[in-house]
């Protein structure tokens, strides 16, 4: 195992492809065992092989994970695999830069640890500046990423998206609407890469003279593809066997079901990077007044004051408080949660907001139970599409 301070032994005419190759972005997400290292390994081995001449193979691995394929895999195709194992998100970036410079042709990394390792670190060293200074290094890794040069995969455990729901009872309920991988935060790092495979396993039945053998079976590793950028595999359902032993090419079966989506990556017949030294800056002027750059900061400011309204008098943590909260939101936006009330246009949030500031200025508020605030909060609501409410201007 190459340590911090080697360099893999290279020979360098391994390093110059048959082929240009556009390389592949794919990300490989799942509960523990279902296949994502393996999986992820049959395809390094398969495009080491196939394009680049047995090229090296490099990971970052704080999860210990990928030293089973290198003695299962690698070795009997005869590909280097350089695995470094150090969880920070700064040694990644480094083993990044390394794995180019050394002339790998893929490289895959374990997010898991390394997402944790960083993210406790800014929230200890940025105060509360920390949200920003996160979204900034990982946005630095998701360009290296996209724009290396190497075929490039990122492995994570799996992460459920929830919500909070009113049933039909006016019960608040927490409900799985999806799962992300557990990387990247909010918006999940699987947005980012071209090819996005969720891993799960089958077992396929034993069968003995025509007879179902419970409890005994063949697993089925199994690749959802949840993300597809070039609409070849959207939708499908990978199946690839488990097997006791390997034997040189046995990569070809997780090599064939993918190859549609690596032929049609090969026809946009270039590599698009993302250039990063790019901003928008010619949208704000001088003195930052551009109608863009006001039109945002407009749209900050008022989801704030809407935040700051519903609290005044919807901020309980209790059950029926949080019924409260959900609901209004509900009748005045037509969302529940603040994430979708923020992406709303700009003139739904002034409306919004004019409507809250309607119900503040009533003379008496009703709160003993929901029914009666959603009554009020309906009167405002139609007093001021009417357009029969006192105005109420918005000092920004």
């Amino acid at each position: 195992m190459a340590t911090a301070h080697q360099q893999p032994n290279l020979i360098p005419h391994l390093l110059i492809p048959k082929v240009k190759v556009i390389p592949l972005k794919v990300a490989f997400f799942g509960e523990q065992g279902t296949g994502k290292t393996t999986s992820a390994a049959l395809l390094a081995a398969a495009l080491s092989k196939e394009f680049h001449n047995g090229a090296p193979v490099w990971a970052t691995d704080p999860e210990l994970g990928w030293q089973f394929p290198k003695r299962r895999i690698f070795q009997p195709e005869g590909i280097e695999l350089v695995q470094r194992t150090v969880p920070t998100f700064k040694a990644m970036m480094q083993d990044l830069r390394d794995a180019e410079r050394a002339g790998a042709c893929v490289y895959a990394v374990e997010l898991q640890k390394i997402w944790i390792e960083l993210l406790a670190t800014v929230r200890k060293e940025c105060g509360n500046n920390w949200g920003n200074q996160l979204n900034k290094l990982w946005g630095e890794w998701v360009s290296a990423f996209l724009n290396s040069k190497m075929h490039c995969f990122a492995l994570g455990r799996v992460g459920d998206v929830t919500d909070e729901v009113l049933d039909e009872k006016g019960e608040i309920l927490r409900i799985k609407t999806g799962e992300k991988m557990k990387a990247g935060g909010s918006s999940s790092f699987g947005y980012e890469p071209h090819l996005v495979i969720r891993m799960k396993t089958e077992t396929k039945p034993a069968r003995r003279k025509g007879l179902v053998i419970d409890g005994e079976g063949r697993m089925l590793h199994c690749g959802h593809v949840l993300k597809d950028r070039t609409w070849e595999l959207n939708g499908k359902i990978l199946r690839w066997s488990d097997k006791a032993g390997y034997k040189p090419g046995g990569y070809r079966q997780v090599w064939e079901s993918i190859r549609p989506h690596f032929n049609e990556v090969q026809a946009t017949m270039g590599q698009v990077q993302l250039d990063t030294a790019a901003n928008s800056s010619s949208l704000i002027d001088d003195d930052g007044n551009s109608e863009f750059y006001q039109m945002r900061q407009r749209k900050e400011v008022m989801s704030g004051e809407i935040k700051g309204c519903l609290d005044l008098y919807f901020a309980g943590q209790g059950k029926e408080e949080k019924q409260v909260r959900l609901a209004v939101n509900d009748l005045i936006f037509g969302v529940k949660s603040k994430e979708a009330a923020d992406a709303l246009p700009l003139e739904k949030l002034e409306r919004g907001l004019r409507i809250l500031h309607a119900y503040e200025r009533l003379a008496v508020k009703n709160l003993e139970s929901k029914e009666h605030v959603l009554v009020q909060i309906h009167d405002c609501i139609v007093e001021y599409d009417m357009g029969i409410s006192e105005t109420w201007d918005i000092p920004f």
